[in-house]
């Protein structure tokens, strides 16, 4: 059975993961949480090329798991490839192989990209406070270049998820009927 992968994305501090808990939660559909930010908060907020490739690899394995274990439904993800060859290139000059070839299969993502519309928050693990809608160009680049289906979603708090629905509504991921 074919179906869609909601993909959840953007800069840091937009509100990826809260947007997915709600979505999830409104849609009652199982979504995948940002497998980097578990890496490191147990590792610690240092992060080495080495690193990158191993949250790519648990990523895609939590990616998997969840696709395995909810074959017939759509799935939401908290970024994608493109989310980590937007950071490779920002961090380390350069993309993967691996990231490149991945971005060409996921054929099926369907794209809500946050705009950095809600107020930053510090956190270890954040490290662009000032460019954020420059962050969000570059995740607009990759998914337009691939001619994936998107839309941009701004608001605050209930008005982001409402905004969010009307998308995926918009997208023809779901219905009218909610």
């Amino acid at each position: 059975m074919d179906r869609n992968i909601i993909v959840v994305t953007g800069p840091e501090s937009s509100g990826k993961s809260s947007l997915c808990q709600a979505l999830s939660e409104q849609l009652n559909l199982h979504w995948v949480p940002e497998y980097a930010r578990n890496y490191l908060e147990k590792k610690g907020p240092q992060y080495d090329w080495e690193d990158l490739v191993k949250m790519y690899a648990g990523h895609l394995s939590a990616q998997e798991k969840a696709l395995y274990e909810h074959p017939y439904t759509p799935i939401i993800f908290d970024t994608d490839s493109i989310n980590y060859a937007v950071w490779s290139q920002r961090v380390f000059g350069e993309i993967l192989e691996l990231l490149s070839r991945a971005m060409q299969k996921e054929k099926k993502h369907i794209y809500l990209v946050c705009y950095p519309d809600l107020a930053w928050e510090k956190d270890p693990f954040r490290e662009n406070p000032d460019d954020r809608l420059e962050i969000m160009e570059e995740h607009l680049e990759w998914i337009e270049k691939l001619e994936r289906p998107f839309a941009i979603v701004k608001g605050q708090k209930e008005e982001r998820l409402k905004n969010a629905l009307d998308a995926l509504q918009s997208l023809g991921v779901i219905s009218s009927g909610l």
